[in-house]
């Protein structure tokens, strides 16, 4: 499992392609280096180690992840979205998961 004390800076949460990521919330994103989307503003920060990469990404620029998307180096990948539920609660919602190759 690749975690956040792996990428000095950076305060994202330690997560695989078997997390739940139940009761994560929120998770900031601050100085995005990467523009996934193509609109001409940084949205993304992908963190990569020994045995994953991530890549976090903030479509509606608000400053916070809306998807998560990890991909481990045996093939596991995993990706999710955050979402906001009509009863104000929020949460991650797993959106994708499987292994590269299969």
């Amino acid at each position: 499992m690749v975690t956040s004390g792996e990428f000095p800076g950076l305060d994202l949460p330690g997560v695989d392609a078997s997390s739940s990521l139940e009761g994560l919330g929120p998770v900031e994103l601050h100085d995005p280096t990467q523009d996934i989307d193509g609109d001409g503003t940084l949205d993304t920060v992908t963190t990569s180690g020994p045995e994953a990469m991530q890549v976090w990404s903030d479509y509606d620029h608000d400053g916070v992840a809306d998807q998560v998307t990890v991909v481990e180096k045996d093939g596991d990948y995993a990706a999710w979205e955050f979402h906001h539920n009509p009863d104000g609660t929020s949460g991650w919602v797993r959106t994708d998961q499987g292994k590269i190759g299969q």
